[in-house]
C-alpha cells in the first residue's frame, strides 16, 4: 500500500510541472482578489440591478396605466352605444364597478344597473298622451264640456246644478 501512495504523490508531483512546462511564461497568472474587489464589483453589480429593477417597474406602472385608460375608453364606448347621456356616463361608470363581482363583469354590472336606473339611458321617463282631451279647454286648464255632461255629472255626485 506504501508503494501505491508513494506513486499516487510522484504523479501528482509531476502534473503542476508538467502544466507550467505547458505554459509559456508570456501567460498571466491567475488573478487574485482583494475582499475589497470583490465587495466593489458585487456592488456595482447590485446597483447595476437595481437600476434596471427601477426601470422594469416604472415600465410596468406605464404599463398598467396604459391598460387602465385602453378599459375605461372602452367601457365609457359601451356605456354611450347602451344610451348613457354624456352627463351621467361616469356615475353610471361608477355605480357599475361597485357591482363588479367574480361572476359579474362590467357589460353584465351597466345591463343590470341600466334595468334598474333606465332614467339614466334617456328612455325612463316618458310622457304619454291618452288622446285629444274631450271637449274644449279653457283658461284655466280645465276641460268644459257640453252643459247636459255637466249637468249629468252634478246629479250624479249629488249637487244642484
Amino acid at each position: 500500500m506504501d508503494n501505491n501512495t508513494n506513486n499516487t504523490q510522484q504523479a501528482a508531483e509531476q502534473e503542476p510541472d508538467s502544466q507550467q512546462n505547458r505554459n509559456s511564461p508570456d501567460q498571466q497568472q491567475e488573478k487574485l482578489f482583494t475582499q475589497a474587489d470583490v465587495d466593489r464589483i458585487v456592488g456595482n453589480r447590485l446597483a447595476r440591478m437595481k437600476q434596471d429593477l427601477e426601470a422594469t417597474d416604472a415600465y410596468r406602472r406605464e404599463r398598467d396605466e396604459a391598460r387602465r385608460e385602453l378599459e375605461n375608453y372602452k367601457n365609457n364606448a359601451f356605456l354611450k352605444e347602451k344610451g348613457v347621456r354624456a352627463d351621467d356616463v361616469d356615475y353610471v361608470s361608477f355605480k357599475a364597478s361597485q357591482l363588479i363581482d367574480d361572476k359579474m363583469d362590467f357589460k353584465q354590472a351597466v345591463e343590470k344597473f341600466l334595468k334598474d336606473n333606465p332614467r339614466f339611458t334617456g328612455q325612463g321617463f316618458r310622457v304619454v298622451s291618452t288622446g285629444a282631451p274631450t271637449g274644449n279647454i279653457n283658461g284655466s286648464g280645465r276641460s268644459v264640456g257640453s252643459g247636459a255632461e255637466d249637468a249629468a255629472i252634478r246629479k250624479a255626485m249629488g249637487l244642484k246644478g
